[in-house]
């Protein structure tokens, strides 16, 4: 039996680099790939596709980003609301308890048309190809949206698109006797805004967590709490390097690009004037990837001498995006 979610897939299928791709699929413009930063990080690049392939617009959802803030050791691993997915799109989360196995229970959420949000490995994920694609494990979260167990084939997003598995890899998601995941289920539980009603929800939600915003620069803590490493902590093998880029440069510029698309989308849709806050969130982005290039020579030299002090502009530019939305949103 298989069974799929929206709409049977009998596309063809294609082959890429990136692992065998669903029927049609395009990735949504947020993830273009001409951006600073395609992909952000797994749970909210999944959803930007989620919501794309019900024919809704994510960019409505990214005022959370403006909660981001520096946690002593790294930038917070940003994620949508609960709240507010189902305040704008009237869809759920709801965590899916595993008293059997996973595959089971994914087939039952399947069949009602429901993705299931889970962690796996991503060492049998063929869309990681090239990283740890039956290289390393490392945990990342797929949407399950249908699998057949006869065939041993699974259609699910990850990142920015839209795969298929199965053989050996479908048996390595579903392993036997392992410790079972944590897994959730996203359902409808009523209408979501119509395209009318959209940006006045957003900026609602934006107004919200602007006042949940730190108080205090997050750059600027970054920039200390890197101060004050000493040089062995560049001099740790390139695997190290990786890990800390992805949780501090990638998650402060990915973040940040999205707001600046959101307030750009804002804009767009007539809700306010916030070009200009646009255009700082979209310019720190830069920024950190920039930062992050330096890092990477940091790494190769094994010193620590200067680095922290180039995070001077985007500390700078981090207090110019939230007086530009102060202004903003004082006038819409």
């Amino acid at each position: 039996m298989s069974v799929a979610l929206l709409r049977p897939i009998e596309e063809p299928r294609t082959e890429t680099s990136a692992g065998p791709l669903v029927g049609d699929h395009t990735p949504h413009a947020l993830h273009a790939p001409d951006r600073t930063w395609p992909e952000t990080n797994c749970y909210v690049d999944l959803w930007i596709e989620l919501l794309h392939l019900r024919g809704l617009s994510p960019e409505a959802m990214l005022g959370f980003t403006l909660r981001q803030d520096f946690e002593g050791d790294q930038f917070t691993f940003f994620k949508p609301k609960a709240a507010d997915l189902e305040a704008l799109y009237g869809l759920e989360i709801l965590e899916l308890a595993l008293y059997e196995d996973l595959e089971g229970h994914s087939l039952v959420q399947a069949a009602r048309g429901l993705p299931v949000l889970v962690e796996v490995n991503a060492f049998f994920l063929p869309d990681t190809a090239g990283t740890t694609y039956r290289r390393e494990a490392s945990k990342t979260t797929i949407a399950i949206l249908s699998l057949d167990p006869v065939r041993r084939r699974l259609d699910y997003l990850h990142n920015a698109g839209r795969f298929t598995l199965e053989g050996a890899d479908y048996d390595g998601i579903f392993a036997r006797g392992e410790l079972l995941p944590y897994a959730e289920f996203v359902k409808p539980c009523g209408p979501a805004l119509s395209p009318a009603e959209l940006p006045g929800g957003a900026l609602a939600l934006l107004r919200r967590h602007r006042a949940q915003a730190p108080a205090a620069n997050p750059v600027t803590a970054f920039r200390a709490a890197l101060g004050a490493k000493p040089d062995g902590f560049v001099q740790r093998p390139l695997s190290a390097f990786h890990a800390y880029a992805f949780n501090t440069t990638r998650q402060l510029g990915a973040n940040f690009e999205l707001l600046g698309s959101h307030l750009a989308w804002l804009e767009a849709q007539g809700a306010g004037a916030f070009g200009e806050a646009a255009a700082a969130a979209t310019r720190l982005s830069q920024e950190a990837k920039a930062f992050q290039f330096q890092l990477a020579r940091a790494f190769a030299r094994g010193r620590l001498a200067g680095l922290p002090e180039r995070l001077s502009a985007a500390e700078a530019t981090y207090a110019a995006v939230f007086e530009a939305l102060d202004r903003a949103l004082a006038e819409a």
